[in-house]
């Protein structure tokens, strides 16, 4: 990328379809702040933000970065930092640099083996049991390393030993398990001994065996 190009880039921002060699990707955008400039095209009045995504890409560990993109205002309104999920156009020599693909649906991307807070396979060989109740879950648009989606769950532990409380964590699922995914649903679980949020559903358990 010239130096001209850069330069051009930091004013007006980067477009999707700017990038060479680009890797598509998974992106949550987490915050949002207008640069104060203004760029009409045709007659619409587009504003160039500054975005902070966390990127998600396959066999790679999330990371954040920043670019700078020019939107119309009605799409400001609808993003909701920390919920809203996007494309995303990653440079595949310089990850660093991406751009938004409004019109692309955001992508279901597969976690690097060791992505996160441990793998489940650690914590149900290691953990201490415990019963989970179901508050809430919805999918995170990710696999792990073996194939299986990730959901979100918030969930009430109740340890064998000390209070319940709650957690919010990200868990495989497998297909054979999703029957036993709704609120209410009380299931056998597995957590760290000195890591209260490291929960893991042990779908084995429950007649629903997890591939790891």
């Amino acid at each position: 990328m010239g130096l001209f190009n850069k330069l051009k880039s930091a004013v007006a921002g980067v477009d999707a379809g700017s990038i060479d060699n680009a890797r598509l990707g998974r992106g949550v955008i987490t915050a949002v702040q207008p640069t104060g400039t203004v760029i009409t095209v045709g007659t619409i009045d587009q504003h160039l933000c500054q975005f902070q995504v966390e990127i998600a890409l396959d066999d790679q560990a999330p990371y954040t970065a920043v670019c700078r993109q020019r939107i119309p205002v009605w799409t400001m309104a609808q993003i909701q930092p920390g919920a809203t999920t996007v494309a995303v156009r990653v440079d595949a020599d310089e990850p660093a640099r991406f751009a938004i693909d409004w019109d692309t649906p955001a992508p279901t991307v597969r976690l690097a083996q060791g992505a996160g807070n441990g793998s489940a396979a650690e914590v149900l060989a290691n953990g201490l049991g415990c019963d989970v109740i179901v508050q809430q879950f919805q999918p995170l648009g990710m696999t792990n390393a073996a194939g299986v989606p990730l959901y979100a769950f918030a969930l009430t532990v109740i340890p064998q030993n000390g209070n319940p409380y709650q957690v919010q964590v990200g868990n495989p699922v497998p297909n054979e398990a999703i029957a036993l995914c709704f609120p209410g649903s009380r299931l056998a679980a597995k957590v760290m001994a000195d890591k209260p949020d490291g929960v893991v559903i042990d779908w084995a358990a429950a007649g629903a065996p997890l591939p790891v």
